[in-house]
């Protein structure tokens, strides 16, 4: 038996960088910018990150556990800027970019989200959009997107600063009677352009590599010459091309010409993003005033379809996202419609019309949110947005797989080849426009509801006359999923689906 006597004991700044790597590793927990992207939108959602508990301290012991900490605590970045005038943002070098570049943490970031609290009052009172100049707009993208490679990208602000951001109009004739605070948009992508099987690899040794070099630099230290020569430049053609380029603010009865051309917005166009989610938060408020139903919401909806006037007739939907998400605490109905007959071609679309997690639910017990509301209004807009969605479901076109065709032969092989070759590339999304939605949805393969079952069983049961044709219910009954007849069996579901022999409750599964 050994002695316990003889026994080493190693201290724990002896250990080997990677053991304290793993130890770090269990330190950390879900980013808040990715679970909570559903819940009631606020300017606090995601104040309290968790990794800030255990790997902040930890990166405070000493230069190698700070060198070993700060990757990971980086790794999903919350930025507030301290912004008090959207009409003439700041050119200067952002700090926090700064600091990421002094301390190679620029590929650690996985998730950068945006938080603006700053509402243009002024805007606000005068029911108009404020706008940023579109250089302005393109330098501070450009800023960003040359720091950090974040896989996913949020915005959190209010409806007019978030259009402001988008270069779009917002019509706010309505916006008292919904008082939306904060508004989320996030895009998102399952890996980078250049990820690689060894990225993963490469972060760690990024980490050990970083034992040598200093881990804390003064925060008033110069920027790279780049940036600042950058913003020399742009100053100086600011400057110049002010008078010339200058934008007054439009409101929304201001009709400008059809000619002209929707301004660009490059934060679609940043990256290859692949997913998009838009979060309107609660409607409750509208429920208390006269015909609530024909209300109009500050909503940026129809400028990402481009299904509104100049400027927002152009879709911001990029056709490379295939996954598009919509949450809103019980929206109008006809807020729902407009997505529903401008759908984009996407793959997956998710739906969450009320409140789901615990924090969102508080809003149905809260008596000043429920003044002078009738809850059977609530859901009643909920259940009749559910009913057309079905609907469109139901009456879909199903897009069958071509039938096989025979072999062609080499020289029609070798020629189709130098066709497609000379073909200029065309991402699979971008196959539909967003304004064929009949074809869209055919092409549809998943939609995912993220309300409860409830909400489904009422909506199924209004298709008792029409049976549901190509689609499969998966889980607890609130995905469905587009039967891709890769065998006999789906085809034969398929095809007794489409006969109609049994009712459409039976083929949903819904009892």
């Amino acid at each position: 038996m050994e002695d316990p006597a003889s026994t080493t004991v190693m201290n724990i700044n002896d250990m080997p960088p990677e053991i304290l790597l793993q130890i770090f590793y269990f330190l950390e927990s879900p980013s808040l910018s990715e679970t909570r992207l559903h819940d009631q939108p606020s300017g606090t959602l995601l104040d309290t990150e968790p990794e800030l508990r255990w790997l902040g301290p930890a990166s405070l012991v000493c230069k190698t556990w700070r060198s070993l900490a700060l990757p990971k605590l980086f790794r999903h970045v919350l930025w507030r800027p301290q912004v008090s005038s959207l009409s003439a943002f700041t050119l200067n070098p952002i700090p926090l970019l700064r600091f990421l570049e002094d301390h190679g943490l620029e590929r650690s970031v996985r998730t950068f989200t945006l938080v603006v609290d700053f509402a243009d009052e002024w805007a606000d009172t005068h029911r108009r959009t404020p706008q940023i100049r579109s250089v302005d707009l393109e330098w501070f993208w450009d800023q960003i997107f040359s720091v950090v490679d974040p896989l996913r990208f949020t915005i959190i602000a209010p409806p007019t600063t978030l259009a402001a951001f988008l270069s779009r109009m917002l019509f706010l004739d309505d916006a008292w009677s919904f008082d939306m605070p904060y508004h989320i948009l996030s895009l998102s992508r399952t890996e980078r352009e250049d990820q690689d099987p060894f990225s993963g690899r490469s972060q760690v040794d990024a980490s050990l590599s970083g034992l040598g070099t200093s881990a804390a630099k003064s925060d008033g230290s110069e920027g790279s010459k780049s940036h600042l020569a950058a913003a020399a430049a742009v100053n100086a053609a600011a400057t110049t091309g002010s008078s010339g380029n200058a934008t007054s603010s439009s409101s929304s009865s201001c009709r400008p010409s059809r000619r002209r051309r929707a301004p660009p917005c490059p934060l679609f166009t940043a990256r290859r993003w692949t997913g998009l989610l838009l979060n309107e938060g609660s409607s409750t408020k509208v429920y208390r005033t006269y015909e609530f139903f024909l209300r109009r919401p500050p909503s940026m909806l129809g400028a990402l379809l481009g299904c509104e006037e100049w400027p927002n007739d152009a879709p911001l939907v990029p056709p490379s996202v295939v996954d598009l998400s919509y949450v809103a605490i019980f929206p109008l109905s006809a807020q729902v419609r407009m997505l529903l007959e401008h759908l984009p071609r996407i793959d997956r679309l998710f739906v969450q019309l009320g409140p789901a997690s615990a924090s969102s639910r508080r809003l149905l017990e809260d008596p000043a949110e429920m003044r002078h509301v009738d809850p059977a209004d609530l859901w009643m807009e909920r259940d009749s947005a559910y009913s057309y969605l079905i609907r469109e479901i139901s009456t879909a076109p199903v897009a069958l797989p071509p039938s096989p065709s025979p072999s062609p032969s080499p020289q029609a092989t070798s020629a189709a080849a130098a066709a497609a070759a000379a073909a200029p590339a065309r991402p699979p999304s971008a196959l539909t426009s967003g304004r064929d939605s009949r074809r869209n949805w055919a092409l549809l393969r998943v939609f995912e509801s993220g309300d409860d079952k409830e909400a489904m069983d009422l909506a199924c049961r209004s298709l008792v006359d029409r049976p549901l044709r190509g689609w499969r219910i998966e889980g607890d009954g609130r995905v469905f999923v587009k039967c891709g007849y890769d065998n006999e069996n789906e085809a034969g579901a398929a095809t007794a689906a489409q006969g109609g022999s049994g009712d459409a409750t039976a083929a949903l599964g819904v009892e």
